[in-house]
């Protein structure tokens, strides 16, 4: 069961990392480039707030929820020493 967990939620941190990164790449790509095709100052008023915030989101969930992961990871491991779980087959 430990195991199982622990390896879940490996996988869900390294998938949410890489989504939010891509995520931040393209949302910013885009930004830069209707902003240099336009070349419109209320374009840039306009969506520079926006643009802000969601690059916060993208940031905290791809550095937050790898970061609650291994948090949880540890608790994990803990439990399972306190409560003598049996250790995982040797491969």
């Amino acid at each position: 069961m430990e195991s199982t967990l622990v390896s879940f939620l490996n996988s869900l941190s390294s998938k949410v990392f890489w989504l939010a990164a891509v995520a931040f790449v393209v949302v910013n790509g885009a930004a830069i480039a209707a902003f240099a095709l336009t070349r419109s100052r209320r374009l840039v008023n306009d969506w520079t707030g926006k643009l802000v915030a969601v690059d916060a989101l993208l940031l905290g969930a791809g550095l937050g929820i790898p970061l609650l992961s291994g948090l949880a990871k540890i608790g994990i491991r803990a439990v399972a020493s306190v409560l003598g779980s049996p250790p995982p087959p040797a491969p």
